[in-house]
Parts: structure tokens; sequence; C-alpha cells
């Protein structure tokens, strides 16, 4: 009797110690189908959140981005809609919402506009090949070693004199190029019933003026009076490599894409009608935008056409003749009138070459004597020169000339890309700004269910 006693106190033990373990068992099961509850649904209000990227700029610039600010309503609001879907979503199981909130939030500007850079560069693959654009990097590569080698030769001849005699009687070319140039630089490149808007557009809050003045050569000096100016502005020239093009070629290629230029038709919602050319020049109107590109296309035409004209015996042969009278004059050298003169009829040339891009066609990035243009007669009617227009097989275009100019930009690029977005998108959506744009954030969330609390975060990222 006394064994069958300690069994059965032992076997009720036993009884018991399972019980406790089965109820354990069921606690800690539910404890971590709560939790499983709540992570799929906090997952789920991260979707829902993600859902409510800006599709206007999706549509148009295939970004995805999560405007923090809720269109105005502010933060707050994008945690309120997470409360109530995790509330519609959990309170049949008991549980209540204490509290929502996002943290760690990036901006699509943040860190020199890194997940910009991002979705631009999955965006584009989708539709390039790295083949394609290796090909693209090679046709558009270019050196500065013409303006290198017509500055040398300035630098070892400018005090060149000589005793030949001049029977050349004219007006200085340079008076009649700046006759020329006082209608105005882009009334002489614009074809005829084409022109651009000088309306000043307010850059109040665009995430560029981050990026400080931007310190470029914007233009050359016109005058062509002073010989070591022009040796000075040659050596400053630089050139666009394939690796400049390579590192950022995703970029210029979207930028070209969803970016309009001065060749398009014009398009509602835009502040600007030269976009690509305010990515370039970050001027607050497209006519100085436009002007700012133009005359970077000079600085690297410039000294391609004045290699070719210093290599032309027939025309320097006329060139030097104007400058022996030129140099008559106190104060300048036959070599420094020479070299002025050739730099302000290859800046004439430069200007036909531009007038022909803005009308659809094309020039030669290797140029030769035989694709020159410019009758010398002609520097005081460069209107009269009727630009090459339509399109041929080899050459440049304006917009090859733009993604060059593009490569040069760096990070400044994307950032007037911000701008851009923020401009457009300001004008449907008042009071928008970029900065409130999101990439990825996290989530988190505190509920509980009656003395227990589930705290939870979930990141997200488009």
């Amino acid at each position: 009797m006394k064994n069958n006693g300690q069994i059965t106190v032992f076997l009720s033990l036993v009884l018991v110690s399972l019980l406790g373990l089965f109820l354990a068992a069921v606690e800690i099961t539910g404890i971590y189908m709560n939790r499983a509850r709540v992570a799929e649904a906090a997952r789920g209000a991260s979707l829902h959140i993600q859902a409510e990227y800006q599709s206007r700029i999706f549509d148009r610039y295939h970004l995805l981005l999560l405007d923090k600010s809720y269109m105005g309503y502010g933060e707050g609001m994008l945690e309120e809609r997470v409360s109530d879907y995790m509330d519609y979503t959990l309170s049949g199981y008991g549980f209540a919402v204490e509290d929502a909130c996002l943290t760690d939030v990036r901006t699509v500007v943040a860190d020199d506009c890194y997940d910009l850079k991002k979705q631009i560069e999955e965006y584009m693959t989708l539709y390039l090949e790295t083949k394609a654009l290796e090909t693209i990097s090679e046709d558009l590569a270019y050196d500065n070693a013409d303006a290198e080698e017509v500055a040398e030769e300035i630098r070892n001849g400018k005090s060149e004199e000589t005793e030949q005699e001049s029977n050349w009687q004219g007006e200085d070319p340079r008076k009649l190029l700046e006759q020329e140039l006082g209608i105005g630089l882009l009334q002489l490149v614009l074809p005829s019933g084409k022109s651009v808007s000088q309306t000043k557009v307010s850059m109040q809050d665009v995430p560029s003026t981050a990026c400080g003045k931007e310190n470029v050569q914007e233009s050359m000096d016109t005058s062509f009076s002073d010989i070591d100016r022009l040796e000075a502005e040659l050596g400053k020239v630089r050139g666009t490599g394939k690796s400049e093009l390579g590192t950022d070629i995703n970029g210029i290629l979207y930028a070209m894409e969803c970016f309009k230029n001065v060749m398009d038709a014009e398009q509602d919602n835009c502040v600007f009608q030269c976009e690509v050319e305010y990515l370039i020049a970050g001027k607050d109107n497209d006519y100085d935008n436009l002007t700012c590109v133009v005359n970077q296309i000079i600085l690297r035409r410039l000294p391609v056409n004045m290699a070719v004209l210093l290599s032309d015996a027939e025309k320097m042969a006329e060139i030097s003749s104007m400058a022996a009278t030129l140099a008559l004059v106190p104060g300048i050298t036959y070599g420094a009138a020479k070299y002025l003169l050739a730099a302000c009829f290859s800046y004439g040339e430069t200007i036909l070459e531009i007038r022909t891009l803005l009308a659809g066609g094309k020039i030669p990035l290797l140029k030769k004597a035989a694709d020159w243009k410019l009758d010398l007669a002609h520097i005081g009617n460069l209107t009269s020169v009727e630009p090459t227009s339509g399109q041929t097989e080899k050459g440049l275009d304006y917009e090859a000339f733009l993604m060059l100019l593009l490569a040069e930009k760096n990070n400044r690029m994307y950032y007037r890309m911000c701008d851009l977005i923020q401009l457009n998108t300001a004008l449907v959506q008042d009071g928008f700004l970029i900065t409130n744009c999101v990439d990825a954030f996290t989530i988190d969330i505190d509920i509980t269910k009656g003395k227990r609390s589930y705290a939870t975060s979930v990141s997200a990222v488009y």
C-alpha cells in the first residue's frame, strides 16, 4: 500500500509537470504566434506606406519616392496611417496599437544623392547593355590636346616679328566680330524664329544650393586684344575622357531621356524649356542657361578650329598679311596679332558650327581644312552663312555636346536633377520639397496584448 501511494504521488507530480510544460508551451507558442502576427502586420504596414509613393514623379522620372510630409499634411499623417493599418489588421486578435513612428528616414539627396543615383542606375540598366555604354563612351571621348598644342604655339610665337610688307587694307576683323556679337550671342546661333525665355525662376530652397558656387570658365574674351589672356584661356580648356563618361554614363543618358533641351518641343508643367542646359549651367532662366552652354561649346571647339586654321597655309597667308598691318600699331607684335586674328576667325567658325548644331545638324569631331565653312571676308556677316542642317552619318550633334558637358558636372548634375523635379512637381503640388522625399525608412511600432508588449521594427527601401 505504501508503494502504491508513492507511485500515485509520483505520477501526480509527473502529470502536473507535464501539464505545466504543456501550458508553458501553449503560452510560448502564443507569444511566438503573436510576434509573427505583429511582424507580418508591420511588414504589411511598410508596404502600405511604400505604396504611397509620388506617382507623378514615378510616371515622369521613373523614381520611387515617398513624401514623408504626405503632401503637406506632415509626417504624423504617415504614422497615423501606419497605426490605422495595424489596428485594422490586429484588433480582431486582441492587440492594441500604442505607438508607431518613422525613423531612420534616408532622403533622396542624402550622401550626395546616393539613392537617386542608385535608382537611376537600376532604371537605365533595364534599357542599356554594358557594351552599348562602352560604345557611347568611346564615341564621345573628347580630349584637350588641340587646346594644349595651340596654347604652346602661341607661347612660342607670340613675340614673333616680321619684315614682310602688307598691302592689306580693311577694317579690323575683331571689330567686325564685336559688331556681330552686339545683337546677342543667341541671336547669332538660334534658328530664325526660335527664342528662349528670359523669365527668372525662383530658386528658393532648391537642393543644389548645398553645392555652393560653381567655379567654371563661362566664356572667352571676344575682344581678342590680349594675347596673354588668350593663351591662359586656352590653357584652362579641359577634355572629357572615357573614364569620366563611363562613371556617370547612366546618369547622363537618364538626363537626356527624362529632361528636355532647347531642341525639344515645349512641354506642360515645366519651369524651364532648357532643362538639360540647366543641369549644366544652373542659372535661373532659360536664356542664361542656353548662353552658358553655347559658350561652353565654344570653349571646346575654338581650339579645334584654331588648330585647323593654323595648319591651313592659304588662310594663314591672308591672316599674316592682316597681322603685318596691325603690328604697325605700337604695343602689339606681329606674332601676337597673327594669333589673335586666328582666334577671332576661329571664333566665327565656331559660331557657324553651333548654328549648324541648333539647326539639327552635326559637326565633325576631328575637323579637317576641307570642313572649314567661314570665308574670312564674312566675319562681319555671320548670319549670311547658311547653317548645315539635316542629319549626316558622322559627327556630333547638339545632344552629344550636352552629354559631354554633363560628364563634367559629377554630383552637381544630380543635385540639379532634384531641383528640376522639385520645381516641376511644385507646379501641381504646392509647397512640394524633394528634401522631404525618402527612399528608405524604418517603422518602429509598439503593440500590446493584455499585459504583454510586442515592440517591432521593420525597414523598407525602394
